[in-house]
């Protein structure tokens, strides 16, 4: 009589798998920066008519381009999500989320996503309205530039510190959207007359914004105000879950 023994394979490492909500956060992501890119090209050219359909070949040309290289897209990258590749066929074998930043909530990913597109409104600002203003004192064009490149970079970094789940957000995020949420109500009169006066181009959008700011005047200053506050509270909720 023999005896018998038998092998089993240990256990495969469950893939953990980007939640739906992620993922399309990722996309959303890719469209803010192609949609970026083309509103530029656009303006510079006199294109404007023509901006959705150069944003949805610049978008569909990232995916199509990534994908083929197997290399993740920059919405995959800022939310964690990256390709695992098949070395045999060559062909994407699975998604996993990358460990630190799948502490990241989606209060967390939401907030960096919005503050995303705030930096880009931002820089794209000059080519809306040819001035700025600054605790109620009117710029002209030259110095415009610099406080839509400035006030850009400002979300910008708070997009970053908040979807690389940054310690620092905690200081700089609260920071930026108090010294931001002052001047706007300081000098929210003057903005208001640069809305209705001095826009650059008005597509239908900013005609109904126009009329959204004589209707209801303080209606966009009470709305940043609201999300400042939403900010706030999510990166202090969500503090233990930032990792790095």
């Amino acid at each position: 009589m023999t005896n018998t023994t038998t092998t089993t394979n240990p256990e495969r490492k469950q893939t953990i798998r980007p939640s739906v909500g992620r993922v399309i956060g990722s996309k959303y992501v890719d469209l803010q920066i192609c949609g970026f890119i083309s509103w530029l090209i656009c303006f510079t050219f006199g294109w404007q008519t023509n901006w959705p359909t150069v944003t949805l070949f610049l978008w569909v040309g990232e995916l199509f381009w990534c994908r083929d290289r197997l290399v993740p897209t920059v919405g995959e990258y800022c939310l964690g999500i990256r390709y695992l590749t098949s070395s045999s066929s060559q062909v994407v074998a699975d998604i996993q989320v990358v460990h630190p930043k799948l502490k990241l909530n989606g209060f967390l990913l939401v907030a960096g996503a919005v503050e995303l597109t705030f930096a880009f409104v931002f820089f794209c600002g000059w080519t809306f309205v040819g001035k700025a203003v600054v605790s109620g004192f009117v710029l002209d064009p030259a110095y415009a530039i610099f406080y839509w490149a400035v006030a850009g970079f400002a979300f910008f970094i708070c997009s970053g510190y908040l979807l690389n789940g940054s310690k620092a957000a905690l200081a700089v995020v609260p920071a930026v959207h108090g010294i931001l949420a002052v001047d706007f109500y300081k000098s929210y009169p003057v903005w208001k007359d640069l809305m209705e006066n001095n826009l650059l181009y008005t597509p239908w959008v900013w005609a109904a914004v126009v009329h959204l700011s004589k209707s209801e005047p303080m209606f966009f200053l009470d709305i940043y105000f609201l999300w400042s506050a939403f900010v706030v509270l999510a990166i202090y909720f969500s503090r233990k879950l930032l990792v790095n």
